[in-house]
Parts: C-alpha cells; sequence; structure tokens
C-alpha cells in the first residue's frame, strides 16, 4: 500500500496562489464599491472612491499574508 505524502502538491500549490490573487482583486473591487456607494448615499467628496479602494487592498494584503502563512504552515507542520 501507498503512504499518501504530507506534502502539498503542485496542484495544491497552484491553487493557494491563484485563490490569493482572486482574493486580492475582489477586496479591492468591493471596497471600491462599498466607497461608491457611501460616497453616493452621503453625497461625499471623490477621494472617497481611493481610499475606499486603497482599504480594500490593504485588507485583501492582509488576507492574502495570513492565506500564505496558513499554507506554509500546513507544510511545515
Amino acid at each position: 500500500m501507498k503512504e499518501q505524502k504530507d506534502e502539498a502538491g503542485l496542484g495544491k500549490t497552484a491553487l493557494v496562489i491563484g485563490s490569493a490573487g482572486t482574493l486580492l482583486a475582489a477586496y479591492i473591487i468591493i471596497g471600491y464599491f462599498v466607497a461608491r456607494w457611501l460616497q453616493r448615499q452621503i453625497d461625499g467628496p471623490q477621494y472617497w472612491l481611493a481610499i475606499g479602494t486603497i482599504s480594500g487592498m490593504i485588507l485583501g494584503i492582509i488576507n492574502v499574508a495570513v492565506l500564505i502563512k496558513k499554507f506554509l504552515g500546513e507544510q511545515n507542520g
């Protein structure tokens, strides 16, 4: 009987990297649309779109960092 490897395969690694990029893009887009909605509701200034987009990017980077840390922890442990 063949023993299962505990190491992540190439497919799983590619899936994690691809999902990290998708998550980052999703956070940026969500930040933009939330800022646009808020701007229209309160009649706020145009720079709120930039703040929302940058906030989404920062949250996305944090989420990707946590995802990668978790993935690398699974590989080592």
